[in-house]
């Protein structure tokens, strides 16, 4: 009995860092995107300065090359709140194809690359 005890305390110790591990992950890209759209000017103009509320995987493939995703970002400013779509890359403050969407209806083209996609999208790209 007491090796399966000791199997288990392994177990959940095994567990809980890996969970760590993700959190951290997580929570270290949460703040990336909050400085990637802090830099860019036209969230600036909108929004002003903005924090990230959520972020999740977005419906839509990345546009990129390699080694990014497409992420649908919650957005909060001191203007006004929105969502925002945009390829993001793990370790970089750099976004490509981020489309800001916001309660009007409106969608604003954040980085050049997207600025086709929004003249010629019949639908939200914020999904």
């Amino acid at each position: 009995m007491k090796g399966c005890l000791k199997y288990w305390r392994y177990l959940v110790l095994i567990v809980v860092v890996v969970a760590g591990f993700f959190i951290w992950q997580w929570y270290s890209l949460k703040k990336e995107a909050e400085v990637a759209f802090n830099q860019n000017s036209v969230v600036a103009q909108y929004l002003g300065k903005v924090s990230v509320e959520t972020i999740g995987l977005s419906a839509f493939a990345a546009q990129c090359q390699v080694g990014c995703e497409h992420y649908l970002v919650k957005l909060r400013g001191d203007k006004a709140s929105a969502i925002a779509v945009a390829d993001l890359t793990k370790g970089s403050t750099e976004l490509s194809y981020a489309i800001m969407c916001l309660d009007n209806g409106e969608n604003i083209a954040l980085t050049r690359d997207a600025e086709l996609i929004v003249d010629n999208s019949r639908e939200s790209s914020c999904q």
